[in-house]
C-alpha cells in the first residue's frame, strides 16, 4: 500500500479560498439583489403588470435562494474541512505519543 501523506496546511489555505468565493458570490448575489429592486414597480397597477411582477418576484425569489443554499454549502465545506485538518492534525499527535509511549516502555 503507497504511503499516504496529507497536506494539512492545503486543507486549510482551500479552506480560505472557499471562503473567498462565497463571499465573493455573496457580493454578487447582493449587486444583483439590488439591480432586481429596480424593477419592483416597473410593471404598473394593471392586472397584467401585477401579474408580471409577481412572476418576476417568484423568479427573483427562487433564484435568491438557489445561490443563498450554495453560499451557506460553500461555507460549510471550508468548516468541513479546517475539521478534517485539526482532527488528522489531532490524530497524528495521539498516534506520535502512542509511539513514544511504546518506545519508553521497551527503551528505544
Amino acid at each position: 500500500m503507497p504511503d499516504l501523506e496529507l497536506d494539512l496546511e492545503t486543507f486549510r489555505q482551500t479552506a480560505d479560498q472557499l471562503d473567498a468565493a462565497k463571499d465573493e458570490v455573496q457580493g454578487l448575489l447582493d449587486q444583483f439583489t439590488g439591480a432586481l429592486e429596480q424593477f419592483a414597480d416597473a410593471f404598473g397597477g394593471d392586472e397584467i403588470g401585477m401579474l408580471v411582477g409577481l412572476a418576476h418576484q417568484a423568479c427573483a425569489d427562487g433564484l435568491t435562494e438557489c445561490f443563498s443554499t450554495n453560499i451557506e454549502e460553500l461555507a460549510d465545506y471550508a468548516q468541513n474541512l479546517r475539521e478534517m485538518a485539526d482532527d488528522h492534525e489531532a490524530a497524528d499527535a495521539e498516534i506520535a505519543q502512542a509511539f513514544d509511549g511504546i518506545g519508553g516502555e521497551i527503551g528505544t
